[in-house]
Protein backbone atom coordinates (compact mmCIF):
# COMPACT_ATOMS: atom_id res chain seq x y z
CA UNK A 1 0.00 0.00 0.00
CA UNK A 2 1.39 3.38 -1.00
CA UNK A 3 1.07 6.02 1.71
CA UNK A 4 1.15 9.75 1.13
CA UNK A 5 3.94 11.90 2.53
CA UNK A 6 1.62 13.37 5.14
CA UNK A 7 0.32 9.96 6.21
CA UNK A 8 3.93 8.95 6.80
CA UNK A 9 4.49 12.23 8.67
CA UNK A 10 1.50 11.60 10.93
CA UNK A 11 2.65 8.03 11.61
CA UNK A 12 6.18 9.26 12.33
CA UNK A 13 4.78 11.93 14.66
CA UNK A 14 2.68 9.41 16.59
CA UNK A 15 5.59 6.95 16.71
CA UNK A 16 7.95 9.66 17.95
CA UNK A 17 5.54 10.68 20.70
CA UNK A 18 5.06 7.07 21.80
CA UNK A 19 8.83 6.47 21.83
CA UNK A 20 9.30 9.69 23.82
CA UNK A 21 6.74 8.65 26.43
CA UNK A 22 8.13 5.11 26.67
CA UNK A 23 11.67 6.46 27.03
CA UNK A 24 10.47 8.94 29.66
CA UNK A 25 8.74 6.22 31.66
CA UNK A 26 11.70 3.83 31.29
CA UNK A 27 14.28 6.40 32.35
CA UNK A 28 11.96 7.66 35.07
CA UNK A 29 11.48 4.14 36.38
CA UNK A 30 15.24 3.57 36.44
CA UNK A 31 15.78 6.88 38.23
CA UNK A 32 13.08 6.05 40.80
CA UNK A 33 14.63 2.65 41.45
CA UNK A 34 18.05 4.17 42.05
CA UNK A 35 16.46 6.64 44.44
CA UNK A 36 14.80 3.77 46.31
CA UNK A 37 18.13 1.91 46.49
CA UNK A 38 19.91 4.98 47.88
CA UNK A 39 17.26 5.37 50.59
CA UNK A 40 17.54 1.67 51.38
CA UNK A 41 21.36 1.87 51.65
CA UNK A 42 21.14 4.90 53.94
CA UNK A 43 18.82 2.94 56.22
CA UNK A 44 21.16 -0.03 56.12
CA UNK A 45 24.20 2.11 56.89
CA UNK A 46 22.35 3.57 59.88
CA UNK A 47 21.73 0.10 61.35
CA UNK A 48 25.31 -1.00 60.62
CA UNK A 49 26.75 2.04 62.39
CA UNK A 50 24.48 1.47 65.42
CA UNK A 51 25.44 -2.21 65.58
CA UNK A 52 29.16 -1.39 65.45
CA UNK A 53 28.82 1.24 68.20
CA UNK A 54 26.72 -0.98 70.52
CA UNK A 55 28.48 -4.28 69.83
CA UNK A 56 29.53 -5.92 73.14
CA UNK A 57 27.48 -3.56 75.34
CA UNK A 58 25.10 -5.24 77.82
CA UNK A 59 22.14 -2.98 76.95
CA UNK A 60 22.70 -3.15 73.18
CA UNK A 61 19.65 -3.10 70.94
CA UNK A 62 21.30 -5.84 68.91
CA UNK A 63 21.70 -8.56 71.56
CA UNK A 64 19.59 -10.98 69.56
CA UNK A 65 21.69 -10.35 66.45
CA UNK A 66 24.89 -10.96 68.42
CA UNK A 67 23.58 -14.11 70.07
CA UNK A 68 21.61 -15.75 67.23
CA UNK A 69 23.03 -14.06 64.14
CA UNK A 70 19.54 -12.83 63.14
CA UNK A 71 17.23 -10.02 64.19
CA UNK A 72 14.18 -8.19 62.77
CA UNK A 73 13.52 -4.47 63.03
CA UNK A 74 10.11 -3.47 61.70
CA UNK A 75 10.33 -4.26 57.94
CA UNK A 76 14.05 -5.05 57.94
CA UNK A 77 15.93 -8.28 58.58
CA UNK A 78 19.50 -8.18 59.88
CA UNK A 79 21.73 -11.24 59.78
CA UNK A 80 25.41 -12.03 60.17
CA UNK A 81 26.68 -14.00 57.19
CA UNK A 82 29.88 -15.37 55.81
CA UNK A 83 29.88 -14.33 52.15
CA UNK A 84 32.73 -15.15 49.85
CA UNK A 85 33.65 -12.70 47.11
CA UNK A 86 31.66 -13.08 43.88
CA UNK A 87 29.05 -15.30 45.55
CA UNK A 88 25.40 -14.48 46.18
CA UNK A 89 24.22 -14.24 49.78
CA UNK A 90 20.93 -16.00 48.95
CA UNK A 91 19.62 -18.44 46.36
CA UNK A 92 16.73 -16.28 45.14
CA UNK A 93 18.54 -12.98 44.70
CA UNK A 94 20.42 -11.28 41.91
CA UNK A 95 22.87 -8.41 42.01
CA UNK A 96 21.28 -5.12 40.94
CA UNK A 97 23.77 -2.31 41.64
CA UNK A 98 26.99 -1.53 43.43
CA UNK A 99 26.75 1.80 45.18
CA UNK A 100 29.66 3.03 47.29
CA UNK A 101 31.21 -0.44 46.86
CA UNK A 102 28.21 -2.02 48.58
CA UNK A 103 26.49 -4.72 46.51
CA UNK A 104 22.72 -4.36 46.34
CA UNK A 105 20.61 -7.40 45.49
CA UNK A 106 17.04 -7.82 44.32
CA UNK A 107 15.18 -10.60 46.13
CA UNK A 108 12.04 -12.13 44.63
CA UNK A 109 12.04 -9.25 42.09
CA UNK A 110 10.65 -6.68 44.56
CA UNK A 111 12.72 -6.68 47.79
CA UNK A 112 16.19 -5.22 48.36
CA UNK A 113 19.13 -6.72 50.20
CA UNK A 114 22.66 -5.42 50.81
CA UNK A 115 25.78 -6.87 52.40
CA UNK A 116 27.90 -4.51 54.54
CA UNK A 117 31.40 -5.59 55.58
CA UNK A 118 32.07 -5.30 59.34
CA UNK A 119 35.43 -3.94 60.52
CA UNK A 120 37.60 -6.35 62.49
CA UNK A 121 35.26 -9.24 61.71
CA UNK A 122 35.25 -12.18 59.31
CA UNK A 123 31.51 -11.88 58.94
CA UNK A 124 29.37 -9.30 57.16
CA UNK A 125 26.01 -7.78 58.02
CA UNK A 126 23.25 -8.62 55.56
CA UNK A 127 20.54 -5.97 55.59
CA UNK A 128 17.32 -6.88 53.75
CA UNK A 129 13.63 -6.07 53.51
CA UNK A 130 10.94 -8.51 54.59
CA UNK A 131 8.28 -6.56 52.69
CA UNK A 132 8.27 -3.74 50.16
CA UNK A 133 8.24 -0.46 52.03
CA UNK A 134 7.44 1.39 48.80
CA UNK A 135 4.55 -0.89 47.84
CA UNK A 136 1.37 1.19 47.74
CA UNK A 137 -1.31 0.33 50.25
CA UNK A 138 -4.07 1.22 47.79
CA UNK A 139 -4.79 1.02 44.04
CA UNK A 140 -2.65 3.07 41.67
CA UNK A 141 -5.60 5.13 40.46
CA UNK A 142 -6.20 6.26 44.04
CA UNK A 143 -2.65 7.56 44.39
CA UNK A 144 -2.60 11.30 43.74
CA UNK A 145 1.12 11.27 42.89
CA UNK A 146 0.68 8.52 40.30
CA UNK A 147 -2.31 10.30 38.79
CA UNK A 148 -0.32 13.54 38.68
CA UNK A 149 2.52 11.85 36.78
CA UNK A 150 0.07 10.20 34.37
CA UNK A 151 -1.73 13.50 33.84
CA UNK A 152 1.58 15.29 33.26
CA UNK A 153 2.70 12.71 30.71
CA UNK A 154 -0.69 12.86 28.97
CA UNK A 155 -0.56 16.66 28.88
CA UNK A 156 2.94 16.60 27.38
CA UNK A 157 1.81 14.01 24.83
CA UNK A 158 -1.27 16.00 23.80
CA UNK A 159 0.58 19.34 23.77
CA UNK A 160 3.37 18.02 21.57
CA UNK A 161 0.83 16.34 19.31
CA UNK A 162 -1.28 19.48 18.92
CA UNK A 163 1.65 21.87 18.43
CA UNK A 164 3.18 19.62 15.77
CA UNK A 165 -0.02 18.28 14.18
CA UNK A 166 -1.75 21.63 13.61
CA UNK A 167 1.01 23.16 11.41
CA UNK A 168 1.44 19.91 9.49
CA UNK A 169 -2.32 19.65 8.96
CA UNK A 170 -2.44 23.26 7.77
CA UNK A 171 0.40 22.54 5.35
CA UNK A 172 -1.41 19.40 4.22
CA UNK A 173 -4.59 21.36 3.46
CA UNK A 174 -2.70 23.98 1.48
CA UNK A 175 -0.96 21.35 -0.63
CA UNK A 176 -4.33 19.69 -1.22
CA UNK A 177 -5.62 23.03 -2.50
CA UNK A 178 -2.70 23.17 -4.91
CA UNK A 179 -3.41 19.61 -6.05
CA UNK A 180 -7.12 20.28 -6.58
CA UNK A 181 -6.42 23.44 -8.56
CA UNK A 182 -3.84 21.69 -10.75
CA UNK A 183 -6.25 18.81 -11.42
CA UNK A 184 -9.04 21.21 -12.37
CA UNK A 185 -6.65 23.05 -14.66
CA UNK A 186 -5.47 19.77 -16.17
CA UNK A 187 -9.09 18.81 -16.93
CA UNK A 188 -9.46 21.95 -19.02
CA UNK A 189 -10.93 24.28 -16.41
CA UNK A 190 -8.52 27.08 -17.27
CA UNK A 191 -10.12 29.54 -14.86
CA UNK A 192 -8.89 27.49 -11.86
CA UNK A 193 -6.82 29.65 -9.50
CA UNK A 194 -5.48 29.54 -5.94
CA UNK A 195 -6.15 32.18 -3.30
CA UNK A 196 -2.50 32.75 -2.42
CA UNK A 197 -3.35 35.32 0.30
CA UNK A 198 -4.08 32.45 2.70
CA UNK A 199 -0.72 30.80 2.05
CA UNK A 200 2.60 31.31 3.80
CA UNK A 201 6.08 31.02 2.41
CA UNK A 202 7.32 28.93 0.67
CA UNK A 203 3.92 27.63 -0.51
CA UNK A 204 2.78 31.20 -1.15
CA UNK A 205 5.45 31.52 -3.85
CA UNK A 206 4.36 28.19 -5.33
CA UNK A 207 0.69 29.29 -5.39
CA UNK A 208 1.58 32.61 -7.01
CA UNK A 209 3.74 30.82 -9.59
CA UNK A 210 0.84 28.50 -10.37
CA UNK A 211 -1.53 31.45 -10.83
CA UNK A 212 0.98 33.22 -13.07
CA UNK A 213 1.47 30.07 -15.15
CA UNK A 214 -2.31 29.51 -15.34
CA UNK A 215 -2.89 33.09 -16.52
CA UNK A 216 -0.25 32.70 -19.19
CA UNK A 217 -1.51 29.33 -20.41
CA UNK A 218 -5.15 30.45 -20.35
CA UNK A 219 -4.23 33.45 -22.49
CA UNK A 220 -2.40 31.28 -25.02
CA UNK A 221 -5.23 28.73 -25.09
CA UNK A 222 -7.88 31.39 -25.64
CA UNK A 223 -5.80 32.98 -28.38
CA UNK A 224 -5.25 29.57 -29.98
CA UNK A 225 -8.98 28.81 -29.81
CA UNK A 226 -9.78 32.14 -31.43
CA UNK A 227 -7.35 31.39 -34.25
CA UNK A 228 -8.63 27.83 -34.59
CA UNK A 229 -12.23 28.99 -34.80
CA UNK A 230 -11.52 32.00 -37.00
CA UNK A 231 -9.23 30.44 -39.61
CA UNK A 232 -11.70 27.74 -40.79
CA UNK A 233 -14.40 30.38 -41.00
CA UNK A 234 -12.18 32.65 -43.07
CA UNK A 235 -11.11 29.73 -45.27
CA UNK A 236 -14.70 28.81 -46.14
CA UNK A 237 -15.24 32.01 -48.15
CA UNK A 238 -12.35 31.54 -50.64
CA UNK A 239 -13.18 27.82 -50.84
CA UNK A 240 -16.76 28.66 -51.79
CA UNK A 241 -15.48 31.07 -54.44
CA UNK A 242 -13.10 28.44 -55.81
CA UNK A 243 -15.94 25.92 -55.93
CA UNK A 244 -18.21 28.42 -57.68
CA UNK A 245 -15.52 29.39 -60.19
CA UNK A 246 -14.79 25.72 -60.88
CA UNK A 247 -18.46 24.96 -61.52
CA UNK A 248 -18.79 27.91 -63.90
CA UNK A 249 -15.62 26.98 -65.78
CA UNK A 250 -16.76 23.36 -66.02
CA UNK A 251 -19.75 24.42 -68.15
CA UNK A 252 -17.56 25.55 -71.03
CA UNK A 253 -14.83 22.94 -70.55
CA UNK A 254 -14.10 20.22 -73.03
CA UNK A 255 -14.32 16.58 -72.00
CA UNK A 256 -10.54 16.22 -71.68
CA UNK A 257 -10.54 18.89 -68.93
CA UNK A 258 -13.13 17.16 -66.71
CA UNK A 259 -10.53 15.24 -64.61
CA UNK A 260 -8.87 18.52 -63.65
CA UNK A 261 -12.15 19.96 -62.40
CA UNK A 262 -12.78 16.74 -60.46
CA UNK A 263 -9.37 17.19 -58.82
CA UNK A 264 -10.28 20.75 -57.85
CA UNK A 265 -13.54 19.53 -56.29
CA UNK A 266 -11.65 16.85 -54.36
CA UNK A 267 -9.08 19.35 -53.09
CA UNK A 268 -11.84 21.68 -51.92
CA UNK A 269 -13.53 18.78 -50.10
CA UNK A 270 -10.22 17.80 -48.47
CA UNK A 271 -9.59 21.32 -47.21
CA UNK A 272 -13.17 21.55 -45.93
CA UNK A 273 -12.74 18.24 -44.09
CA UNK A 274 -9.43 19.45 -42.65
CA UNK A 275 -10.93 22.68 -41.32
CA UNK A 276 -13.87 20.73 -39.86
CA UNK A 277 -11.45 18.39 -38.05
CA UNK A 278 -9.45 21.31 -36.67
CA UNK A 279 -12.65 22.89 -35.39
CA UNK A 280 -13.63 19.59 -33.77
CA UNK A 281 -10.31 19.34 -31.91
CA UNK A 282 -10.68 22.92 -30.72
CA UNK A 283 -14.21 22.34 -29.48
CA UNK A 284 -13.29 19.14 -27.65
CA UNK A 285 -10.46 20.88 -25.81
CA UNK A 286 -12.62 23.91 -25.03
CA UNK A 287 -15.49 22.06 -23.35
CA UNK A 288 -16.15 23.32 -19.81
CA UNK A 289 -16.96 21.19 -16.77
CA UNK A 290 -20.61 22.24 -16.91
CA UNK A 291 -20.85 21.18 -20.56
CA UNK A 292 -19.33 17.79 -19.72
CA UNK A 293 -22.07 17.29 -17.11
CA UNK A 294 -24.78 17.61 -19.79
CA UNK A 295 -24.85 13.83 -20.22
CA UNK A 296 -27.19 11.32 -21.86
CA UNK A 297 -27.93 7.73 -20.89
CA UNK A 298 -26.87 5.30 -23.63
CA UNK A 299 -27.47 1.57 -23.97
CA UNK A 300 -24.00 0.33 -25.00
CA UNK A 301 -24.97 -2.39 -27.51
CA UNK A 302 -27.63 -0.38 -29.32
CA UNK A 303 -25.45 2.75 -29.37
CA UNK A 304 -22.42 0.88 -30.75
CA UNK A 305 -24.50 -0.78 -33.50
CA UNK A 306 -25.84 2.63 -34.51
CA UNK A 307 -22.32 4.03 -34.80
CA UNK A 308 -21.23 1.06 -36.93
CA UNK A 309 -24.20 1.47 -39.29
CA UNK A 310 -23.42 5.17 -39.80
CA UNK A 311 -19.89 4.55 -41.10
CA UNK A 312 -18.67 4.10 -44.66
CA UNK A 313 -17.73 0.40 -44.71
CA UNK A 314 -15.66 0.44 -47.93
CA UNK A 315 -17.07 -3.03 -48.77
CA UNK A 316 -15.28 -4.55 -45.76
CA UNK A 317 -16.65 -7.60 -43.95
CA UNK A 318 -17.96 -6.67 -40.48
CA UNK A 319 -18.30 -8.91 -37.44
CA UNK A 320 -19.87 -7.67 -34.21
CA UNK A 321 -20.00 -9.57 -30.92
CA UNK A 322 -21.40 -8.38 -27.58
CA UNK A 323 -21.05 -10.08 -24.20
CA UNK A 324 -22.74 -8.16 -21.40
CA UNK A 325 -23.60 -9.19 -17.86
CA UNK A 326 -27.12 -8.72 -16.56
CA UNK A 327 -27.99 -6.01 -15.87
CA UNK A 328 -25.81 -4.50 -18.57
CA UNK A 329 -23.76 -1.44 -17.57
CA UNK A 330 -25.25 1.82 -18.86
CA UNK A 331 -23.29 4.76 -20.23
CA UNK A 332 -24.00 8.19 -18.75
CA UNK A 333 -21.82 10.44 -20.92
CA UNK A 334 -21.82 13.43 -23.23
CA UNK A 335 -22.98 11.65 -26.39
CA UNK A 336 -21.16 13.99 -28.77
CA UNK A 337 -17.78 13.10 -27.28
CA UNK A 338 -18.60 9.39 -27.10
CA UNK A 339 -19.54 9.43 -30.79
CA UNK A 340 -16.28 11.17 -31.69
CA UNK A 341 -14.25 8.44 -29.97
CA UNK A 342 -15.99 5.47 -31.57
CA UNK A 343 -16.64 7.05 -35.00
CA UNK A 344 -13.00 7.98 -35.55
CA UNK A 345 -11.74 4.57 -34.40
CA UNK A 346 -14.24 2.83 -36.68
CA UNK A 347 -13.33 5.07 -39.63
CA UNK A 348 -9.66 4.28 -39.05
CA UNK A 349 -10.37 0.53 -39.00
CA UNK A 350 -12.53 0.56 -42.16
CA UNK A 351 -10.00 2.75 -43.99
CA UNK A 352 -6.94 0.58 -43.29
CA UNK A 353 -8.47 -2.93 -43.21
CA UNK A 354 -7.77 -5.21 -46.14
CA UNK A 355 -11.04 -7.12 -45.98
CA UNK A 356 -12.41 -7.48 -42.44
CA UNK A 357 -13.17 -5.46 -39.32
CA UNK A 358 -14.15 -7.02 -35.97
CA UNK A 359 -15.89 -5.11 -33.18
CA UNK A 360 -16.28 -6.66 -29.73
CA UNK A 361 -18.23 -5.27 -26.78
CA UNK A 362 -17.66 -6.79 -23.32
CA UNK A 363 -19.43 -5.58 -20.18
CA UNK A 364 -18.93 -6.71 -16.58
CA UNK A 365 -19.62 -5.06 -13.23
CA UNK A 366 -19.27 -1.33 -13.98
CA UNK A 367 -16.78 -1.68 -16.82
CA UNK A 368 -17.15 -1.73 -20.60
CA UNK A 369 -14.43 -2.83 -23.02
CA UNK A 370 -14.72 -2.09 -26.74
CA UNK A 371 -12.23 -3.74 -29.13
CA UNK A 372 -12.01 -2.51 -32.74
CA UNK A 373 -9.72 -4.67 -34.91
CA UNK A 374 -8.74 -4.79 -38.57
CA UNK A 375 -6.78 -7.14 -40.81
CA UNK A 376 -4.61 -4.44 -42.36
CA UNK A 377 -0.87 -3.89 -42.22
CA UNK A 378 -0.93 -3.02 -38.52
CA UNK A 379 1.11 -0.43 -36.63
CA UNK A 380 4.74 -0.89 -35.48
CA UNK A 381 5.07 -1.04 -31.70
CA UNK A 382 7.55 1.82 -31.64
CA UNK A 383 4.88 4.03 -33.25
CA UNK A 384 2.10 3.34 -30.72
CA UNK A 385 2.49 6.72 -29.02
CA UNK A 386 3.05 8.64 -32.25
CA UNK A 387 -0.17 7.37 -33.85
CA UNK A 388 -2.30 9.71 -31.70
CA UNK A 389 -0.36 12.84 -32.68
CA UNK A 390 -1.97 15.24 -35.13
CA UNK A 391 -0.95 14.84 -38.79
CA UNK A 392 1.08 11.71 -37.96
CA UNK A 393 2.18 9.65 -40.97
CA UNK A 394 3.71 6.33 -39.98
CA UNK A 395 4.71 4.62 -43.22
CA UNK A 396 3.76 4.20 -46.85
CA UNK A 397 1.35 1.33 -46.13
CA UNK A 398 -0.95 3.68 -44.20
CA UNK A 399 -1.04 6.50 -46.72
CA UNK A 400 -4.61 7.12 -47.79
CA UNK A 401 -7.26 9.79 -47.62
CA UNK A 402 -7.32 12.00 -44.55
CA UNK A 403 -4.90 14.19 -42.65
CA UNK A 404 -4.11 12.05 -39.60
CA UNK A 405 -6.48 13.91 -37.29
CA UNK A 406 -9.07 11.19 -36.65
CA UNK A 407 -7.12 9.37 -33.93
CA UNK A 408 -6.11 12.70 -32.41
CA UNK A 409 -9.77 13.67 -32.10
CA UNK A 410 -10.61 10.23 -30.63
CA UNK A 411 -7.78 10.51 -28.10
CA UNK A 412 -8.72 14.03 -26.99
CA UNK A 413 -12.41 13.13 -26.67
CA UNK A 414 -11.53 10.00 -24.65
CA UNK A 415 -9.43 12.08 -22.25
CA UNK A 416 -12.34 14.45 -21.61
CA UNK A 417 -14.57 11.43 -20.86
CA UNK A 418 -11.91 9.77 -18.65
CA UNK A 419 -11.88 6.83 -21.04
CA UNK A 420 -8.65 5.01 -21.86
CA UNK A 421 -7.56 4.00 -25.36
CA UNK A 422 -4.85 1.38 -25.75
CA UNK A 423 -3.28 -0.05 -28.89
CA UNK A 424 -2.17 -3.60 -29.62
CA UNK A 425 -1.87 -6.31 -32.24
CA UNK A 426 -5.03 -7.91 -33.59
CA UNK A 427 -5.49 -11.63 -34.13
CA UNK A 428 -6.67 -10.62 -37.60
CA UNK A 429 -3.16 -9.37 -38.34
CA UNK A 430 -3.73 -5.63 -38.15
CA UNK A 431 -4.21 -3.12 -35.33
CA UNK A 432 -6.47 -3.47 -32.31
CA UNK A 433 -7.76 -0.36 -30.53
CA UNK A 434 -9.23 -1.02 -27.07
CA UNK A 435 -11.46 1.48 -25.28
CA UNK A 436 -11.78 0.94 -21.52
CA UNK A 437 -14.81 2.64 -19.97
CA UNK A 438 -15.56 2.87 -16.25
CA UNK A 439 -19.32 3.35 -16.01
Amino acid sequence: MVRSTFTKAYISLATGLVITVVAFLTLGSDFMRKTEVEIFLNDGQFFVNQYIEQRGQPNSLYKELTNTGKQQFYIFNLSLVNVKPETLPCSDCRELYRLKSIPVYLVEDNLYAAVFPLPNSARSLMFSENRDFFEPQFEWYEDSEVMFVIGLVAWIFVSLGVFVYVPIRHLHNQINQLNRASRRFGRGEFSARIDSDNFRLPLKELAESFNYMADDIEGHVKQSQIYTQAIPHEVRTPLSRIQLASDMARRNAVEEQEPFFDDIDRYVDDISALTASVVQISRVGGLTESELLDTQNLLPERWLKQRIDRQEHYNKQISFHASLTEPAPALDVLETLANLVIDNLLQNAFRYADAAVAITLIGFDNTLVIDIEDDGAGIPKDKYDEIFLAFSRLDESRHSDGFGLGLTIASEAAKRLNWRISLGESELGGARFTVLIEC
